[in-house]
């Protein structure tokens, strides 16, 4: 099956193209560009592509995204994992970003759009939730000529479980990209570095 996967460039969608490589779907990748502070992971994300060898396209969406959120600049970014809604959510992402994957998929004739939402983000992001996925997947498949769906294969498993399917399936966790700040170096102290440090654990 050809399928379109959302690679931010951090852990959960490296994993989440790993993963769906090893199962032998044909995969597109899609990552965005919304103006994010971490612009650094779209370097991570276009390494993994090339080193899976999967076509790769980065869209400009700093337009559509451009809210008051810590990750494109307006607040703070706090320095703890969210547990909920906090200063780091970026208002429609992955209702746009899982749609824009769609219309991509419809073009390429792919039936699923993947997206790494996992359990440990339910609580800060209610757009990685199960509820938010599933009706997602129903209005796509609706809405869609070609019935396209959502695939979240890892929306009850936490970072930790993440982390330890990536070593099972050789995935490249290394070359992703997590700190909120975008420096050079992991920041060690904002709420992505910790969930991450806490995942390896």
């Amino acid at each position: 099956m050809k399928v379109v996967v959302l690679l931010s460039g951090g852990l959960d969608s490296t994993v989440a193209l790993a993963n769906a490589v090893n199962k032998g779907h044909e995969v597109v990748a899609v990552s965005f560009d919304y103006g994010q502070s971490h612009i650094k992971e779209l370097e991570a994300a276009r390494r993994i592509a090339d080193h899976y060898k999967v076509p790769h396209q980065i869209i400009d969406i700093r337009g559509i995204l451009a809210g008051a959120s810590a990750l494109t600049g307006a607040l703070e970014i706090p320095e703890t994992h969210a547990t909920d809604i906090d200063a780091t959510y970026v208002p429609g992402r992955n209702l746009v970003m899982v749609s824009i994957g769609a219309a991509v998929a419809e073009a390429v004739g792919a039936g699923v759009v993947v997206i790494g939402a996992n359990a440990d983000d339910n609580a800060g992001y209610k757009d990685c939730r199960p509820k938010f996925i599933d009706a997602l997947d129903i209005a796509l498949r609706e809405g869609t000529l070609n019935s396209v769906g959502v695939w979240a294969p890892f929306i009850r498993m936490t970072k930790k479980d993440i982390v330890d399917f990536s070593r099972a399936i050789g995935a490249p966790i290394g070359w992703s990209w997590s700190c909120y700040r975008g420096g050079e170096t992991p920041c060690m102290n904002c709420g992505a570095c910790e969930s991450r440090e806490d995942a390896f654990k």
